[in-house]
């Protein structure tokens, strides 16, 4: 088991709980168990890979086990994405006044602190 382990949890499009391990890899929720510990299997899982790799939380979000069979590549920027949505759709339910989103401000200042856009870029005229 890898010692340091970044955990993030996030919600997948249709509102179910996301893991994030060290920004590079996705767990879905998969079941939970008797003694309420919840298993998150890889999102390859369901693909062609067929990644065995899951991670185990009991009910605090401590990590019980991760096994990192991954047998594919690492997915950072999918993963970026994930948490990018997340952030943003956080923002917008603190946001009181629903009709004054600005979601490009909110995607923008997400992004930067991310590190994923500078914070001094220039966008080009596309004439």
């Amino acid at each position: 088991m890898e010692d340091n382990i970044e955990i993030e949890i996030c919600e997948t499009n249709r509102g179910n709980e996301q893991i994030i391990i060290n920004k590079k890899h996705k767990f879905n929720f998969s079941f939970q168990r008797k003694d309420k510990s919840k298993i998150y299997r890889c999102t390859e899982y369901k693909t062609l890979n067929k990644c065995k790799s899951l991670i185990i939380l009991n009910d605090k979000k401590e990590v019980l086990k991760y096994e990192s069979l991954h047998n594919h590549l690492e997915k950072e920027i999918d993963v970026s994405i994930s948490v990018a949505k997340h952030k943003i759709k956080e923002e917008i339910k603190k946001n009181s006044i629903p009709m004054d989103i600005k979601p490009k401000h909110i995607f923008n200042a997400v992004s930067q602190e991310m590190g994923l856009i500078c914070p001094q870029y220039i966008q080009l005229d596309p004439k």
